[in-house]
């Protein structure tokens, strides 16, 4: 279990360990500047990355579970807009986090300064093994559906569609593996492309009220919230269904060092992404209640293709479908590429096995890396894709909530420390509870109470994996120095991270 690149690592501590004046046989003694990461996205662009990471299949995935949970037009409605109020001010409280401690990364990078190897190791065994892969697995069954809707007509097949999906997934693979140039092309036309399939959308809602047969009863009062959910935990798993849309709304924590002022450009770049974000699903639902009744969004598992079919006929159908599918093709294979990568740099520190590392020398692409994301992805295809979405929200939720955590630890332990951006401390104690909330609320409702359960159970697992991981790392050290196991220089780098009052410069070090 990444036996070479723990070695690696003990050997780079031992040679930390001599003096300046010694020479080393493993590092050459001269002067070289390190590779940095060029800052080149403004606000303007960082905007952009937002919205297009944002918007995407999820639109035309989670409204049926919103309205089946909330039981009324309106408590749907008003569970679309406190989601956006709440993954907007998400947003500006990891601003605060990203400008002071601007190291791209996102929550690993946090996690992991604050609360040590443990928690970093747990976090990107979850991140990478469970809630980017069984989220992406959704988007691969929604893609399979609504294909073969297209060729075989309404009630394909179950199994069909799992094939078709994972078809997808192996044939974005294969293209990840021959070259990275091709799916960057792909992202770029699609990004285009998902805003133009998200206004038509919006335009078909207005085309069927201008036609007169639009359902406006959904918007009445008192109509509109009859029928509404009494139930507490039905609440919980309808924000899941919503937050599933925003599932990328940290995305400018993951490239902090490549934001041009990034004590501005976070904040503003966030801010106003997760706000055009959030008015395209707002109005995207309000178009689906202009078009069905309630009960015709919770039976299909096509709203898209319905929604073009109602307003356009046929030829609005073919559009929001064939839009839809490049969408999934675009989000998977760029998906993939991001993920492989994450698995690749992981197993070369030595958090995840180097037997899965290494860039293969006819295509300079991670290989074993990117064969990993796709048997997982596949792997998940097995499970229902209803239930995957409370499945995976559940951990993703819960390292949010200790994410917030640490603003508050950080907060106590360091009054003083320097804050380009700081958010009201009311806004982080409320963001703290409401996503500790999220995590408590689906264990109350008997439907979810077993799903919720088996994804708080990837945590045991991934505190054992750590376990076998830091038993092997000894393992390797005491091979290396004899039975005093760690050298004090690897000890020093494994805590490095956790130096957080005054020892940037420390951190830096260890860093590179």
């Amino acid at each position: 279990y990444g036996e070479s690149a723990l070695l690696t690592r003990a050997l780079f501590a031992s040679e930390m360990e001599r003096g300046d004046d010694e020479k080393s046989p493993l590092f050459p003694q001269k002067e070289c500047e390190p590779i940095k990461l060029k800052r080149t996205v403004g606000a303007l662009a960082a905007s952009a990355v937002v919205f297009g990471n944002c918007v995407g299949a999820g639109i035309f995935i989670s409204p049926r579970g919103v309205y089946e949970k909330t039981g009324s037009p309106g408590a749907g409605l008003m569970i679309w807009g406190l989601t956006g109020f709440i993954a907007t001010l998400c947003t500006l409280a990891y601003a605060e986090l990203g400008t002071m401690m601007p190291q791209s990364g996102g929550e690993f990078v946090y996690l992991h300064r604050v609360y040590g190897d443990f928690v970093g190791f747990v976090f990107s065994f979850c991140n990478t093994l469970l809630i980017k892969p069984a989220s992406l697995s959704v988007v691969a069954v929604v893609f399979g559906e609504y294909l073969c809707n297209m060729i075989w007509g309404p009630g394909s097949d179950d199994i069909m569609v799992k094939v078709v999906a994972a078809a997808l997934i192996v044939t974005m693979g294969v293209v990840n593996i021959v070259g990275v140039s091709v799916i960057a092309k792909v992202c770029t036309v699609v990004s285009v492309l998902k805003i133009g399939v998200v206004g038509f959308l919006i335009a078909c809602g207005v085309a069927v009220v201008i036609k007169g047969e639009g359902e406006m009863m959904n918007f009445q009062l008192p109509f509109s919230f009859e029928g509404s959910s009494t139930n507490p935990s039905d609440y919980g798993l309808a924000f899941y269904y919503c937050l599933f849309t925003f599932q990328s709304w940290n995305s400018l924590n993951y490239m902090t060092e490549e934001l041009i002022s990034p004590e501005k450009t976070l904040p503003i770049g966030g801010f106003v992404g997760l706000l055009g974000v959030s008015l395209s699903y707002f109005l995207s639902n309000v178009a689906y209640l202009m078009m069905f009744k309630l009960h015709q969004i919770v039976d299909t598992n096509t709203i898209a293709m319905d929604s073009g079919f109602v307003a356009f006929g046929r030829p609005g159908e073919m559009i929001m479908s064939l839009g839809l599918l490049v969408s999934c093709v675009g989000c998977i294979g760029g998906a993939i590429c991001c993920i492989s990568r994450t698995i690749q740099s992981t197993a070369e520190t030595g958090i995840f096995p180097s037997f899965i590392s290494g860039i293969n020398k006819t295509f300079q692409t991670p290989i074993k890396a990117i064969l990993t994301v796709v048997i997982t992805m596949c792997f998940y295809l097995l499970v229902d894709a209803n239930l995957l979405i409370p499945f995976l929200s559940t951990v993703e939720w819960l390292f949010y909530c200790v994410t917030f955590s640490i603003i508050l630890y950080l907060r106590y332990k360091q009054p003083n420390r320097n804050r380009p951006f700081k958010v009201p401390l009311f806004v982080t104690i409320l963001l703290f509870i409401i996503t500790g909330t999220f995590v408590i609320l689906p264990l109350f409702s008997e439907e979810s109470r077993t799903t919720t359960l088996l994804g708080l159970c990837w945590l045991p697992l991934a505190a054992v994996a750590y376990g076998i991981r830091h038993l092997l790392t000894r393992h390797c050290y005491k091979k290396l120095g004899g039975s005093k196991g760690k050298t004090d220089s690897q000890t020093s780098i494994d805590s490095g991270y956790s130096e957080i009052g005054g020892h940037d410069d420390v951190d830096s070090k260890f860093v590179s």
